[in-house]
Order: C-alpha cells, then sequence, then structure tokens
C-alpha cells in the first residue's frame, strides 16, 4: 500500500499486484483482461464509509431515514425553494441563527394558518417579537428586532 495525494488535497490509499501474480492467476480474464495488473483505490477514510453505509441500511437506519422523509427533509425543501434560503446573505453564525429563526417562525405560522387557525392578534406577534428579541440578547448583541410595526 502506498499513500498518495491528489490534485485536490484527498489522501488515498493504493493497493497493487505484481505483474508476476496477475499472470499466473485463473481470474484474469473477468478481473483484469486488458491490464497487466490490478490496482484499488480506496480512500483513507473508508472504514468510516462502510461504518455510516452499514448503519444506513440496518433495520433501525431505513426507519430514521423514512422518519426524516416524512417530517424534516419537506420543511427544509420548503425553506430553501420557497422561502428563498438556498443562500444566507449574512456573516457569521449568529446572523444566519437569526435569518433560520425567522424563517422557521414564518413557516410555521404559515402552516398553523393553513390548518385552521385562528388569525392571531398584534399582542400575539408583539409577544413573539419580544420573546425573540430576549433569545437572541443571550446568542447575539446584534440590532433587535422593532416591535414598533405600523400594522398593529
Amino acid at each position: 500500500m502506498e499513500p498518495h495525494i491528489t490534485l485536490d488535497g484527498t489522501v488515498q490509499k493504493i493497493y497493487r499486484t505484481t505483474t508476476k501474480d496477475c499472470k499466473v492467476c485463473p481470474m484474469k480474464s473477468t478481473c483484469v483482461p486488458n491490464e497487466s495488473l490490478r490496482q484499488i483505490t480506496r480512500t483513507v477514510f473508508d472504514e468510516q464509509y462502510l461504518r455510516a453505509y452499514s448503519r444506513q441500511h440496518s433495520k433501525r437506519g431505513k426507519q430514521m431515514k423514512k422518519l426524516r422523509q416524512s417530517t424534516v427533509e419537506p420543511v427544509f425543501g420548503s425553506l430553501t425553494h420557497y422561502y428563498g434560503l438556498r443562500k444566507i446573505g449574512v456573516l457569521g453564525q449568529a446572523g444566519a441563527h437569526k435569518v433560520m429563526l425567522m424563517a422557521a417562525i414564518a413557516f410555521n405560522l404559515k402552516k398553523y394558518l393553513k390548518k385552521g387557525g385562528r388569525k392571531p392578534s398584534c399582542t400575539f406577534f408583539k409577544a413573539i417579537i419580544d420573546i425573540l428579541n430576549q433569545y437572541l440578547l443571550t446568542f447575539s448583541r446584534n440590532q433587535l428586532i422593532s416591535t414598533n410595526s405600523p400594522n398593529c
């Protein structure tokens, strides 16, 4: 085995047989009919890939995939497709966290109203904004969301 670094910087393991071994092998015609020797390339993370693959294809892994497909993925799909969150146009983790919180609030309110919930009052929105501001104060000291809306 010899380590090899590719052009993009990934480290791979390359396993090679000798030409002498391949010449006398009875499987040569099916294994490497047009080559003089066999070469297998694997990433250095092959063990982790195989472990993840086996976890995904276990009974529990298949159950978790079904659960995720029915609960989480539709929300992510809606946020990226309809709410413009394919890219987040702010810098830093705190800014991205604010954007995701606002998108989650908008998504949940839309879902609530679509299911037949009554229209929330302005005081309800002000209470939500106050709670959000308190939460954001602990997470970041940036600009707060204004509760002085002209529509309320």
